[in-house]
């Protein structure tokens, strides 16, 4: 499918999203991508439904219905003292959780099966609905789905929800090939992301460099709004990958002129889920002409 052209674009545009990762994970993360979206500094971001700010993030959705955000499935909490676990009210073996009730705090100590993973992921949605979210997408914390055994679990929540996901082509071939909607599924092109190993005084120019690199088709930019508080610093000690002063200077960064001008310089289209997720509900809804019985 050629997302541009069911958007209106030409088949060679170079779309965009910019999006903001974590919303809901605590108050500085919180305050910051506001800021972003209402700043235009992110077109999109995805929700943590387990985390402890969940509820304000929720509320502050409800007063902000224009914004995009999206779920943001979460089966990791990898902080040593800040942790969430699952939002299914069931018994959790240790499986998916710790001896604490908490997620894992890495990938590689999840084992549930992929029955547990989907009935998880679609709690998380149910609540994020019942508490008056509208999501327009869903993604995965950590990348915590990409597995071959997860990706079609994943897949197959998103369209019992009707919700586009960020998927690769790489992750695209685990799933399903019986599956009929995978010819209609969107792709992303490139996932950019900045890597641990950058110091937040580099990240302005990964950020430049990475508006370079986009190519025709469809690309994501994954960023990580927060303030560098007293809250981020005590949730990451003394990390500085991802931390307080990181995920500070990503909201500097995103919401410079500098950046936006060179987003347009670039000739960028900057989009968001909610456009893919309406233009391809249209395109899967019939249109009734008033020649057509009723």
């Amino acid at each position: 499918m050629n997302i541009a052209q069911l958007l209106g674009y030409s088949p060679d545009a170079k779309l965009l999203i910019i999006h903001a990762d974590d919303l809901g994970m605590c108050h500085a993360v919180n305050r910051a991508t506001f800021i972003a979206l209402e700043e235009g500094g992110v077109s999109s971001a995805s929700v943590m439904v387990p985390c402890p700010a969940f509820a304000e993030a929720a509320e502050w959705a409800a007063r902000h219905p224009e914004c995009d955000l999206g779920i943001h499935s979460t089966l990791i909490s990898e902080h040593l003292d800040y942790k969430w676990g699952p939002v299914l009210d069931k018994h959790h073996g240790p499986e998916i959780v710790d001896e604490g009730g908490h997620f894992w705090p890495r990938n590689d100590m999840l084992r549930a099966s992929p029955q547990e993973i989907e009935e998880e992921i679609a709690a998380q949605i149910t609540l994020a609905r019942q508490s008056g979210l509208n999501p327009t997408h869903l993604d995965s914390h950590t990348f915590s789905v990409a597995r071959p055994e997860y990706i079609p679990a994943y897949i197959k929540v998103a369209r019992q929800f009707k919700l586009p996901f960020l998927i690769t082509e790489h992750w695209h071939s685990y799933s399903s090939p019986e599956d009929p909607a995978k010819s209609d599924d969107v792709i992303v092109d490139d996932v950019f992301q900045a890597q641990r190993n950058l110091s937040p005084s580099s990240l302005e120019d990964f950020y430049l460099s990475v508006l370079r690199e986009v190519k025709p088709g469809l690309s994501e930019l994954i960023v990580h709004p927060a303030f560098d508080d007293p809250e981020m610093r005590a949730i990451y000690k003394e990390r500085e990958a991802y931390g307080g002063a990181w995920r500070q200077r990503d909201l500097e960064v995103m919401c410079s002129q500098k950046f936006k001008s060179a987003v347009r310089e670039n000739g960028i289209q900057v989009i968001d889920w909610g456009m893919i997720k309406s233009a391809t509900q249209n395109k899967a809804t019939p249109r009734v002409s008033s020649t057509d019985g009723p």
